[in-house]
């Protein structure tokens, strides 16, 4: 299993909402960098039957949405227990006021291995812009510009520039986060971290 940060890009079109670009940078190893021009092609990726990875995305509650309007759309199943799991299937956790938490598709469900991927929020671990956390962390990289109302139609093929900036925004990620987990900062929110250190100082 492998940890990476993850991004969309999408058109500000509302006539026309959806993914032209994705990124993925492995945490721990930034020369890993996938990309693509669908949503399609993210989820192939995520389904692929040998990994079973995490994922973050910086402000889960928005990309969230294009991730459950492709799987409502292609024959998954949002299940609210885990025990009810089986191929296309998928589980949330979300809070009563609209906080994204989780989310855990299950691609293939068997009596011994279980495809899936697991997505959280890098957002309630650096509650940051990318742009601030760049900084912030003295990182050697920064965020970088696009004119986001460019029209691109389906199947654009990025330009070096688009891929050159959604390459930074997740690579940015995959420092800070690695940065994070490295001082043993690993649970799903900042508060939970900050929790369990308070009681692992105070439990003697």
């Amino acid at each position: 299993m492998s940890k990476f940060t993850a991004d969309f890009e999408t058109n500000v079109d509302e006539n026309d909402c959806r993914v032209w670009a994705y990124a993925l940078c492995e945490i721990g190893n930034t020369n890993n960098f996938i990309y693509g021009n669908s949503i399609d092609d993210f989820i192939k990726w995520c389904s692929n039957p040998n990994e079973n990875n995490v994922l973050y995305f910086h402000n889960l509650k928005f990309d969230g949405e294009y991730i459950f309007s492709y799987l409502l759309n292609n024959g998954f199943k949002c299940i609210k227990n885990k025990k009810e799991r089986s191929d296309k299937t998928f589980t949330t956790l979300i809070s009563d006021r609209g906080q994204f938490y989780s989310i855990e598709i299950f691609f293939k469900v068997g009596n011994k291995k279980v495809n899936k991927v697991t997505i959280y929020d890098s957002l309630k671990i650096l509650n940051f812009s990318v742009d601030m956390i760049a900084k912030d962390f003295n990182l050697p990289i920064r965020k970088l510009e696009i004119d986001y109302k460019d029209f691109r139609e389906k199947g654009h093929i990025l330009t070096e520039k688009e891929i050159e900036y959604i390459k930074n925004d997740v690579e940015i990620m995959a420092r800070a986060l690695e940065i994070m987990f490295n001082e043993n900062l690993t649970k799903m929110t900042i508060g939970s971290d900050a929790l369990h250190n308070y009681k692992e100082i105070n439990k003697n």
